[in-house]
């Protein structure tokens, strides 16, 4: 027998409604002002009186109004946002940098959007059309390559102010923080023939970053000054990695004329130049010195120790910050700036000698 079925009307379950959110006309007739007074006391305008300031704000904390980002930027001409395009999350390096950039911002009551190019020319070249899209102010660069002022200038370079940060660009004319990297190259290798060596080589990251090519010109000179070769096979660069340095540095020291004291172009490399080393039964430093660039948080863990010329990463973001705000507010006038920071070797294990630090 079949059972009766229930006939009576369901009930629907009333769906949630999205509430409207409120705007600056709604926040201007609660408050009884002008909505011009309503974008004046969003942007702090010293036109508008206290008492009015107030009730316009009591007007919005009372309907829950938050300012729209876009809607700002309309009206006063500026995001309050800075892009920051750097090259290689993952290198040590940069956090500092980052933390650096980010906190002065902050300071200036600027946001910073950050992207990562991983090393790619069109990737920044994208990134950079993107920030310039979501109207950021201004731009601070970290990852360029030193033929890519044509790219930089057909993208950005005349809509919003540039700062190179590390690294720098041929023919452009931005403003720049950034180490002496050639006097970086001076120092170690100085160094190295203080100590005794005249077997050297040098491990590099790209070829085509200031950075690197700047630390093989300073290191090649110095050594040429001082009576010593940089033989042709101990010069080998690829990229600025970890595994870039173990692959590098394996073949060095496989050589019959190895090398007994290699300058790597940053820590990253340096710490996989390390482990090619020691993956080949050789001692550091008895059997190879090694020496980096940046002074990355690992460098002076006690089992790594690794001598390396300092890099003052966050005075390089704080100084970049400065330097775009300068720009952003109308100053200063004429050439480009650029800040040049001194070198500092520290000296540690990897390289033998009396440890500094």
């Amino acid at each position: 027998m079949e059972q009766d079925r229930d006939k009576s009307p369901r009930t629907r379950q009333p769906r949630d409604t999205w509430r409207r959110k409120p705007s600056s006309w709604d926040i201007a007739r609660e408050a009884n002002v002008s909505q011009s007074t309503v974008s004046r006391v969003i942007n702090n305008s010293p036109r508008i009186s206290e008492a009015t300031s107030q009730r316009v704000k009591d007007a919005m904390t009372r309907l829950g109004y938050s300012p729209n980002a876009a809607a700002r930027t309309l009206i006063t001409g500026r995001s309050n946002l800075i892009g920051l395009v750097v090259s290689n999350i993952a290198n040590p390096f940069y956090p500092e940098v980052i933390e650096a950039i980010v906190a002065t911002a902050a300071d200036e009551e600027y946001n910073v959007v950050l992207c990562n190019t991983q090393e790619n020319r069109e990737l920044q070249s994208a990134y950079l059309e993107l920030l310039i899209e979501h109207q950021v102010d201004g731009a601070i660069l970290t990852s360029s390559l030193l033929d890519s002022e044509r790219t930089l200038s057909e993208v950005g370079l005349d809509r919003i102010p540039l700062v190179m940060v590390n690294r720098t660009v041929n023919d452009l004319s931005v403003d720049s923080v950034r180490l002496d990297n050639v006097e970086a190259g001076r120092i170690v290798a100085a160094h190295f023939v203080k100590l005794g060596h005249r077997s050297i080589g040098f491990v590099g990251g790209l070829p085509e970053t200031s950075t690197n090519a700047s630390r093989l010109a300073g290191f090649r000179s110095a050594l040429t000054e001082l009576g010593v070769d940089l033989a042709p096979e101990h010069v080998v660069q690829g990229s600025f990695t970890h595994d870039s340095g173990y692959e590098l540095a394996e073949k060095l020291v496989a050589l019959p004329n190895r090398p007994t004291a290699l300058f790597c172009a940053d820590d990253l490399i340096a710490l996989g130049v390390m482990d090619a080393v020691l993956d080949a039964g050789l001692r550091i430093p008895e059997d190879v010195a090694v020496v980096g660039v940046d002074d990355v948080p690992a460098a002076s863990l006690r089992q790594i120790a690794l001598t390396t010329v300092r890099q003052p990463a966050a005075e390089m973001g704080r100084r970049a910050v400065k330097l775009l705000m300068e720009r952003l507010r109308g100053g200063p006038e004429g050439e480009p700036i650029e800040i040049v920071l001194r070198p500092r070797l520290i000296i540690r294990r990897t390289c033998g000698g009396l440890a500094t630090n």
